[in-house]
């Protein structure tokens, strides 16, 4: 429990048998449920799920692989099962500072809907961060920044999130995507429906991993979900002022 509010972490996975009993140590104590999803992992990760001795764990599991998008999902629809008011999301590899989530925390406490981890306000992250990645990530959140409407930059890659239990009953998560992408679908989502979005600095630990993830498969993938959600939300801003401004219905007659 963090300040008398009960916490849960949901944490994607997929092949990290090689991090993931580290990650899970690192959870702090005062969070009160870990929902580990293990997305089709082809390696040892979910034999290591099952061997972990944290009475908060709650494994669950994919027979196959169906992308981070559809983990978070299923982490958050059996969060939402739980009796806990804040939901955070961590990765299974390690790569999250636990020491930041009392910062995303207490900015949720202060009464913002969805926090974001931000690696761009956090000088060693952008130090550490491989330069590809970062040239990457800082194009696809500028995107993202611009086509949402948001007033502050985001860091829109980045999965270290917390979300307000009663936020997440008022959202729809079954049309978002399932894969890469997810994370930029939700902020529209959650922008689209009225909520509060803010940012914090995380940092990011880099200790060997490697990353799998192609960009050349994954980056044109993202620039889609970016373009339809904001033509989506273009078409249906344009129907509304129609709407407003058109008139009404027999006038003339």
């Amino acid at each position: 429990m963090y300040k008398g509010h009960r916490v849960a972490v949901v944490m994607p996975i997929h092949n990290e048998q090689r991090f993931l009993a580290r990650a899970i140590s690192r959870v702090p104590a005062y969070v009160d449920v870990l929902i580990a999803v293990d997305d089709g992992s082809t390696d040892e990760s979910w034999q290591v799920l099952q061997n972990i001795p944290d009475k908060r764990l709650i494994p669950v599991r994919h027979s196959t692989n169906l992308g981070v998008g559809a983990a978070t999902k299923t982490g958050y629809a059996r969060a939402a099962e739980t009796d806990t008011e804040l939901i955070a999301v961590m990765d299974g590899d390690g790569q999250m500072d636990a020491s930041d989530l009392p910062r995303l925390l207490d900015c949720a406490l202060s009464g913002v809907d969805y926090v974001k981890g931000n690696r761009f306000l956090d000088r060693q992250s952008i130090r550490n961060m491989p330069l590809m990645r970062y040239s990457g990530n800082k194009a696809l959140s500028w995107l993202t920044h611009k086509a949402v409407g948001l007033r502050d930059r985001v860091d829109a890659q980045c999965g270290y999130t917390v979300i307000q239990s009663r936020v997440l009953e008022r959202l729809d998560l079954r049309d978002l995507y399932d894969r890469y992408g997810f994370l930029n679908d939700l902020l529209f989502l959650v922008a689209r429906t009225g909520l509060t979005i803010n940012s914090v600095p995380v940092k990011s630990v880099y200790q060997g991993e490697v990353s799998g993830i192609n960009p050349f498969k994954v980056v044109p993938i993202i620039l889609l979900r970016i373009l339809l959600n904001y033509t989506r939300d273009r078409i249906a801003s344009a129907m509304r002022a129609r709407m407003l401004t058109g008139a009404p219905e027999g006038a003339g007659d």
